[in-house]
């Protein structure tokens, strides 16, 4: 009587929503024990662990620090899925010559395949997580105080 009233959910993605509320050091260790015992499933976790627009919540230094790791490339074809709130944290927090050249590199840029794109951010998301661990790179919360 229930089996057709039973809602469909998506386990990585639940999964990453709560480790998205966790310690950066618990988050590690456990997507690394995933990964130790399934790497599918530690991989379907990550691709809804990382959001593009997760930018959004990185300190001005944090996003002047992915700009500088970050292929110009990738950032120009991200720029093709990304948010306007996204866009404009980015080209607010690099040198006025270096926005010049990501927006006429963006606006004369052919169409694009849409996995193009993705694989583009994900490189990105990828690289901020590894900053991110390192500490070079800090999330700031809405909810957060800092001086």
């Amino acid at each position: 009587m229930f089996e057709n009233d039973d809602e469909k959910v998506n386990g990585p993605r639940v999964a990453a929503q709560i480790l998205r509320n966790m310690k950066l050091s618990n988050k590690d260790r456990i997507v690394n024990e995933i990964e130790k015992r399934a790497p599918r499933l530690a991989e379907r976790i990550n691709d809804n662990l990382f959001r593009f627009d997760d930018i959004t919540d990185l300190t001005p230094q944090g996003v002047q620090t992915l700009i500088k790791e970050i292929e110009h490339d990738d950032l120009v074809l991200s720029f093709k899925l990304a948010s306007n709130k996204v866009k404009e944290i980015f080209l607010k927090n690099m040198s006025e010559r270096k926005r010049g050249m990501i927006q006429s590199d963006f606006e004369s840029s052919p169409p694009a395949r849409k996995a193009d794109v993705e694989e583009a951010q994900k490189r990105i998301l990828m690289r901020l997580e590894e900053l991110r661990s390192q500490g070079a790179i800090r999330t700031q919360s809405p909810n957060e105080v800092w001086v």
